[in-house]
């Protein structure tokens, strides 16, 4: 978490996703601006500054570090999440709820699931982002405590489960996948037995790290029109009917 909130606001991967998911919310929601949002995982607090153009904002997280990030930045509006699979709220409360990389995480993903659909409106809809490709695999994954990475029909299969609809599932980081790719197919072999790393380096000059920014945030030109069909993360919008 102490990573995570020095690099989140600066980070090509991290404002990138942040890009993407607030331009498609955007334009999935039909600009709505008075929504009740729950942010599942809300980590350091980034994601939840830069949707409250959305609506009014909730975030939750299971470690105490990241509730207490938020605080730093002024968020009041973080809780402690008891139990990695429950939601501390009460039925029916949420417009919209927004998961970025937090379901791989969870041992029960279908619990978890269930209780994002247990909590939001009759209706309502949930956003996620989560990892692509289980042949993808790598100590980066190992590195932040990974369950899982998703197919995209194991995707969809998991939200019919948990009683959604799936309206929109679209790849993304596309453009980035055949650098990345054998980048951490090298890593992977010279450095699994030195213990897991995550590909986030601190030490990316910047013209680099403007770099992978452009072609990231280049993918939502392609967005406008239809969804990305690979790339290194899934994202969806599932509905509650």
């Amino acid at each position: 978490y102490e990573l995570m909130h020095r690099i989140e606001l600066g980070y090509w991967w991290f404002l990138g996703r942040r890009g993407h998911a607030l331009r498609l919310l955007e334009r999935w929601t039909r600009g709505a601006r008075d929504l009740k949002i729950l942010d599942v995982g809300c980590g350091t607090g980034a994601n939840l500054l830069a949707f409250r153009r959305l609506g009014r904002l909730t975030g939750c997280d299971i470690a105490p570090e990241a509730i207490a990030f938020c605080r730093s930045r002024g968020i009041a509006e973080a809780v402690l999440q008891p139990e990695p699979d429950r939601l501390p709220f009460p039925d029916a409360s949420f417009d919209l709820i927004t998961a970025l990389d937090v379901i791989e995480h969870i041992k029960d993903d279908a619990g978890m699931l269930r209780e994002m659909h247990r909590v939001l409106k009759p209706g309502g809809a949930a956003f996620f982002t989560t990892p692509a490709f289980p042949a993808l695999w790598s100590v980066h994954d190992e590195s932040l405590h990974h369950m899982r990475r998703y197919r995209r029909r194991e995707l969809v299969e998991r939200f019919r489960a948990a009683g959604f609809t799936a309206e929109r599932v679209t790849y993304l980081n596309a453009l980035l996948l055949p650098l990345i790719v054998p980048v951490r197919w090298l890593r992977d072999r010279l450095t699994r037995s030195k213990g897991a790393t995550s590909d986030f380096n601190l030490d990316l000059p910047g013209w680099l790290n403007t770099a992978f920014l452009a072609a990231f945030s280049a993918e939502r030109a392609w967005l406008r029109f239809a969804p990305l069909p690979f790339g290194l993360s899934l994202c969806a919008l599932a509905r509650k009917p």
